[in-house]
């Protein structure tokens, strides 16, 4: 089977680093790990998970699945990096690849790829468009940063709500599209994020309260004590060439974050955070 390749375009900037400390980069290594979150989170079981990603467990298995990244190339124009970012963007590297980078990324399924069962070859289509649609790459990926556009999954408003009701709803995320506040800049829409993610946290901050509860206790994630990835994303989405528009999603957390830091909360939180 040939090699697929997929146009990528960065929306926002993407955070992230290679073996060289003062270069940003792309590395296949770094999409690997973003689609298998993307397929855990959708139900995938540790087993269909090996299936098509392999692993070193036991009897190592070789991936189903080959990921390179070739032709990198810059924006023509690109709006620099500057003091004044997000309060969300706070102590993270400088360099970044500018919203406007390009890549192509090729998929290559191995023959290993027919031998999963049908259940983990359907999960890994729907976990590489979700990826495609709704995913991000690098540091602060949960918080607006590393946002692409594919063009092979491009399309309008209706394109993204379609994939969120068909394939994240399905899975058990919670998700909110802010149509009604559709920005004419990556930063602005940026902002906006920022803006709900202050607003989010505080009514969060209220709710432990009341119920006693530790206020670093959050499902917007912890960088203190017993360190807890965020399941809340702040995504931005380019829905037309000026027009941009946020969704925020929540995955479930019984599915991506580790047993002992896992939550109590019995509902989304973007379901009482409004």
């Amino acid at each position: 089977m040939n090699p697929v390749p997929y146009d990528f375009e960065f929306l926002t900037p993407c955070f992230y680093r290679g073996d060289d400390p003062a270069k940003a980069e792309l590395r296949a290594s770094s999409i690997r790990g973003a689609l298998r979150w993307w397929f855990r989170a959708l139900g995938g079981t540790q087993e269909q998970e090996e299936q098509i990603f392999g692993t070193v467990r036991d009897k190592a298995k070789a991936s189903s699945v080959v990921i390179r990244v070739e032709a990198l190339e810059p924006p023509a124009e690109s709006e620099e990096l500057q003091d004044g970012n997000p309060h969300m963007w706070k102590f993270i590297p400088r360099k970044a690849l500018l919203p406007g980078t390009k890549a192509a990324v090729y998929v290559l399924l191995r023959p290993l790829f027919d031998d999963a069962s049908e259940k983990a070859q359907d999960l890994w289509r729907l976990a590489f468009e979700a990826f495609c649609r709704f995913g991000s790459i690098g540091y602060r990926a949960t918080r607006a940063a590393g946002a692409f556009r594919v063009k092979q999954f491009s399309g309008g408003l209706e394109d993204y709500r379609c994939t969120a009701e068909t394939i994240l709803k399905p899975a058990g995320f919670a998700f909110r599209f802010f149509e009604s506040d559709l920005k004419a800049r990556w930063r602005d829409t940026v902002g906006l994020a920022d803006q709900k993610l202050w607003k989010y946290r505080k009514k969060i901050r209220e709710k432990l309260a009341q119920e006693g509860r530790p206020l670093e206790s959050s499902p917007l994630g912890r960088a203190k004590g017993a360190r807890q990835t965020s399941a809340v994303y702040f995504r931005p989405l380019k829905i037309t060439d000026n027009e941009y528009c946020l969704v925020v999603f929540e995955a479930p957390q019984e599915r991506v974050v580790a047993k002992e830091n896992r939550l109590s909360w019995t509902d989304s939180v973007l379901r009482w955070c409004e």
